[in-house]
């Protein structure tokens, strides 16, 4: 009989492969120019650097469940890290940028089943009613690693280069391999070899075709102006016609690659959906913020990432906190407290102007920090409480592609309403630029006169003008911030309205 090993010991073996597997995605974020600069590339290309670790990290998750069925969670585990570490090892000798986004393609390989598989084992070596516990730990691979990934790729690269975001993975993934090997549970397949036997080749491709197209279109999109071009347009329809067929032949099929009935459990739907909202928070505000702070208050990238950090460690904290106090607050509960302070966060992030104070921003982004957890912990709890057991991969797995998909979606969405809505804003702003209203003309006499100590009449005309619409571009800009943070405030009522729907039960075996 296996010795029983505590759950907490578990816990920690399973961690930190997932730490670096997501620390993996933010990390490179910081180190783009360096990359571009080291291979002659553009920005343009290195962002594939970044996007195709994402592509196939998510192509992997469908298929996680079969794996699992076939191998077992810790063979699998292990398959996963060696692979993740095979991919840091190429990363750092590719001699070409093709021989990078090589590398990263099977550095994404290898991690995308580490998370939805850490997931699975918390899920299954915690009783029922620790799962907030469990979930609470979960949270520090899955919420504070991005936040902590572009400060530790940013701190390697500065102080040594840009290979040693790499080069730092593989002893941990050694490190990694011997606690998984030792520490987790030997699991058997939990179905007939007969059902193994088959793979749907069918329903992934589908899916492999829907996320490579979507992935595109999400990257070379705001570059070729979106649908103004024809093979966006294209690809657009096909990932769509995709996502539709793989859905359709996963409830059909007999042997479906990811048991995608598992959406029938309305905790899972609802639950999914609800986490999925806080995913978008996070990675809109890890965006939009940096975004603000350096182009409207003048904040150096370096600056601004230096402001964000404490996100990350306020996030956690608040994740073994809201762990431990899921005992014994019921979870709708906590997870409206948390979805509140959400709100109020990005409410205050409504207020932030030009002249705002480095501690007003970190003010309010902790607040953020602190509302994340409250609702993750318990939301994520909830979504598989009411399923058996033996669906907890197949769920993971469908829970982490489902946040992968629509916090890609919602990333570059956030990007390009930043740029589309500015440009609204500057065509009703623009209208205060004429002769009839008295207080720009106050204001144009005014800077002439000032760029007339130093210029001729003519060229300080022109600098004054000049001076008046690049305020004008700033305020553009600047509501078009406070568009986007209310939206994601309006979408915290739509997870509250979600958390009011869920069940509180305990699964069954």
């Amino acid at each position: 009989m296996e010795k029983k090993i505590n759950p907490y010991i578990i816990a920690i073996a399973v961690l930190l492969p997932s730490f670096l597997a997501l620390a993996a995605s933010s990390g490179t974020n910081v180190s783009q120019p360096h990359i571009a600069g080291f291979y002659g590339a553009t920005q343009y290309e290195t962002n594939t650097v970044i996007t195709c670790y994402i592509i196939s990290g998510g192509l992997m998750l469908p298929v996680t469940g079969y794996l699992v069925r076939y191998i077992g969670k810790k063979l699998l585990f292990i398959y996963s890290i060696i692979v993740f570490a095979l991919g840091c090892f190429l990363c750092v000798v590719a001699p070409n940028l093709q021989a990078l986004i090589g590398a990263r393609l099977i550095q994404g390989i290898g991690s995308g089943s580490i998370l939805p598989l850490c997931q699975a084992v918390l899920l299954e070596v915690f009783p029922a009613e620790q799962r907030g516990v469990a979930m609470g730990l979960f949270g520090i691979a899955a919420m504070f690693s991005p936040l902590a990934g572009p400060f530790i790729g940013g701190y390697l690269t500065d102080n040594y280069s840009w290979q040693w975001i790499f080069i730092i993975n593989i002893p941990l993934c050694i490190l990694s391999l011997i606690m998984i090997k030792f520490l987790v549970p030997n699991d058997k397949p939990t179905e007939k070899p007969k059902y193994n036997k088959r793979f749907d080749y069918i329903g992934f491709t589908s899916i492999v075709i829907a996320m490579a197209c979507m992935q595109i279109v999400l990257d070379k999109g705001q570059q070729y102006n979106w649908f103004d071009e024809t093979w966006i347009c294209w690809l657009t329809g096909i990932c769509i016609f995709s996502f539709i067929f793989f859905y359709v032949w996963e409830l059909e099929y007999k042997y479906p690659v990811i048991d995608i009935r598992v959406f029938k459990d309305r905790n899972f739907l609802f639950g999914t959906f609800a986490s999925s909202f806080i995913n978008v928070v996070i990675y809109s505000t890890l965006l939009l913020v940096p975004m603000f702070v350096q182009s409207l208050i003048g904040y150096s990238p370096s600056m601004s990432g230096l402001l964000m950090f404490p996100r990350a460690v306020v996030c956690l904290v608040m994740l073994l906190v809201v762990g431990e106090i899921s005992k014994y607050v019921e979870g709708r509960l906590l997870a409206i407290i948390g979805f509140v302070i959400i709100a109020a966060s990005l409410l205050m992030l409504t207020q932030m102007n030009p002249l705002s104070s480095m501690e007003s921003i970190v003010l309010s982004n902790l607040l953020l920090c602190i509302g994340v957890p409250t609702a993750f912990v318990p939301i994520t709890a909830l979504s598989f409480q009411t399923l058996p057991a033996s669906k907890n991969a197949d769920a993971a797995s469908l829970h982490a592609l489902f946040k992968n998909i629509l916090t890609a979606v919602s990333t570059s969405a956030a990007s390009t309403f930043i740029a589309r809505v500015s440009q609204v804003y500057q065509g009703y702003f623009v209208q205060n630029l004429a002769p009839h209203n008295h207080m720009y003309l106050y204001k144009l006499t005014a800077l002439q006169n000032k760029f007339s100590t130093f210029y001729p009449s003519v060229v300080a005309a022109r600098k004054a003008e000049g001076m008046l619409y690049k305020q004008l571009l700033a305020q553009a800009r600047l509501a078009s911030f406070f568009d986007i943070f209310t939206v994601l405030a309006l979408l915290m009522v739509v997870a509250i309205t979600l958390s009011l729907l869920l069940k509180n039960k305990v699964s069954r075996s």
